[in-house]
Parts: C-alpha cells; structure tokens; sequence
C-alpha cells in the first residue's frame, strides 16, 4: 500500500511541470489584449486618418503605442514613408521652389542660369529616392499578418497616406528636372545671342528669327510642363491642409 502511494506520488511529480504548463498557457490565453488593442487602432485609423480631409499623419503618444501594442509597429510603416519622403524633399524640393520665387525678370533668370543647372541634375536623384521609398513601405506593407477587420481599414489608410502622395510627389520630381533643363536650354540660348537680344523686363526681342524660332520652340515645350508642375504642386498641398 505504502509502495503504491510512493509511485503515486513520483508520478505527480512527473507530471507538475507539465500541469503548470498547462496552466501557464491556460493563464496567458485568458490575458489576451489582442481584440482590445486591434479595435482601439482600427478607432484611430478611423477617427483620426481616414475622417480628416486632409492628410493627416499624427504622431502617436506613449499612451497610444500601449494601447495599440504591436499594431504601433504597423502604423510605424506609414509615419516612416511620411519621415523619408518630406526628408527627400526638405533637402530639395523646397530649395528649387523658394529660389524660383525670387525670380522676377529674365535677367535674373539669367543670372541664376548656373544654379538652376545643378538644381536640374540633383533633382533627378528624387524620383528614384522617392520610388525606394515606396518599394520598401509596399513590402512592408505586404508582409504584413493583419486580421481581417484591420486590414480592410488600414489598407484604406495604406491608399490615402503612401499610394497617392506618394503618385503626386513622384510627379513633381518627374516635372522638376525636365522643367529646369528646359529653362537653362532658354538662357544659354539668350546668351549666346549676345547683343543681338534685347531684354525688356520679362520679355526679351531677337533680331534674328532662327534664334527667335528655337526660343519659342523650347517655350512651347516649356508652358504646359510650367502648368502641370503648377497644378500638381497644388495637389500635394492640398492633400496636406
């Protein structure tokens, strides 16, 4: 009898750490914070992207990044785009725009002729920084594991935060160095002329037609693409007010 209580007991010994497994595992799936977390981001995806106009990319604070748990690393994907793409054009974009503002006349114009030069050639760097920019938040974007509540909103979130800013700024960085070749073709053209152009302000008279031919040759290249770049530079600022 005694023999049998002693094996008894050796067996639930055996057993205790596998009991207490059972009751760790058992513990751990009655503390789920998972739908509490999924639902208070997919209420901030809603409230507080989607519902703006505007594109609205806030900042989460520390309360939010707990409330969210691993969801905060999901969002992350589309505040990192919104850091690089405003890096790429703080450093460029913004320089080419507040200098072309400050051109008045065409004798300005021709006096920036080498400046708006290197401004051409470094801004065809922006289209493949900003195309590297998209390829890496898509991939994450695809990776990612999401029920499918979540999903159907953050893809909606996904489209409005990256995929269509992220059209227009491509865009621009398309139209700027064409825009800017094509006005440093316009200048070398009036040099060259010499004293055989008279400058007037913002106009300029040829008294030669072949120069005067290629000068509105390269102008009627030049107009629509001024235009297009006018009115997709509005686009992106409008998505942002």
């Amino acid at each position: 009898m005694t023999s049998r209580l002693t094996q008894t007991g050796f067996a639930r010994f055996l057993l205790l750490p596998f009991i207490m497994l059972a009751l760790l595992l058992t513990l751990s799936g009655c503390g789920d914070k998972e739908p509490e977390q999924r639902k208070a981001f997919i209420e901030f995806l809603q409230t507080r992207v989607l519902a703006k106009s505007q594109l609205a990319v806030p900042q989460l604070t520390d309360d939010e990044k707990k409330a969210f748990g691993p969801y905060a690393s999901d969002y992350a994907i589309l505040t990192d785009y919104h850091q690089g793409m405003s890096e790429i054009f703080n450093a460029s974009l913004v320089p080419v725009f507040s200098s072309l503002n400050h051109v008045g006349s065409v004798t300005t114009l021709i006096a920036k002729r080498d400046e708006m030069s290197k401004m051409a050639a470094d801004s065809k760097a922006w289209e493949p920084a900003l195309a590297k920019q998209r390829a890496d938040a898509d991939a994450k974007h695809q990776a990612l594991k999401q029920p499918e509540d979540l999903k159907a909103v953050y893809d909606q979130v996904y489209t409005k935060l990256v995929a269509q800013p992220d059209d227009v700024a491509r865009q621009i960085a398309t139209l700027v160095p064409e825009t800017l070749s094509l006005v440093v073709s316009q200048v070398d053209l009036l040099k060259q002329q010499g004293d055989k152009v008279k400058i007037i302000g913002n106009s300029v008279q040829f008294t030669n037609q072949k120069a005067l031919d290629q000068y509105n040759a390269i102008q009627q290249k030049l107009q629509p693409l001024v235009t297009e770049l006018s009115n997709t530079v509005s686009k992106l600022e409008n998505m942002m007010r």
